[in-house]
């Protein structure tokens, strides 16, 4: 009788632990409350901002999906080599980028300010960049000025998930 007794608590602990050993997913109605925030563009390449912007969208659909009735006020500080990008000579090359900062300064107001200093450094001045941009005299100024208005600082790093996904990633 204890046999089947010792059997049941296996089989039962056996279960147990296996639930206990999976990652839940938090949601709830404050997952998400309303906040500002400010992400750190100083970036290595032009061709980081893609997923830099990324980032961004990931954020908005955080929000839209699962904490509908709050605000995110989205700014980004750009001071790094990804200035070019913003540059109006360059929304050929970047047309992508280009498109999806438009299409996130006009449906979600998020605002983009370039460091003044670091686009003069690139050889580009006021009139080389479309009116979406705020050209700021010193990003890292305006990093420092928008933590002091309460935004939340976001420091954007840009890895290459698919050399890392090919080796560790889930296999089918």
């Amino acid at each position: 009788m204890w046999q089947v007794f010792l059997l049941i608590i296996f089989i039962f602990g056996s279960s147990f632990s296996a639930e206990k050993d999976t990652a839940k997913l938090e949601i709830s109605d404050s997952t998400y409350p309303s906040l500002k925030v400010v992400y750190d563009w100083n970036l290595k390449s032009p061709e980081e901002v893609s997923r830099a912007l990324t980032f961004i969208g990931n954020h908005i659909r955080a929000y839209t999906d699962h904490s509908p009735l709050e605000e995110v006020e989205i700014v980004v500080v750009s001071h790094g080599a990804e200035i070019p990008v913003f540059a109006k000579q360059n929304e050929k090359i970047f047309r992508e980028s280009v498109e999806r900062m438009r299409s996130l300064y006009e449906n979600y107001g998020v605002r983009f300010y370039v460091c003044y200093n670091a686009a003069r450094a690139f050889g580009f001045d006021i009139k080389d960049f479309p009116s979406y941009v705020i050209l700021t005299p010193a990003g890292v100024a305006k990093l420092a000025a928008l933590q002091e208005e309460g935004y939340r600082l976001v420091p954007v790093i840009v890895n290459d998930f698919k050399t890392v996904k090919e080796r560790y990633g889930k296999r089918k």
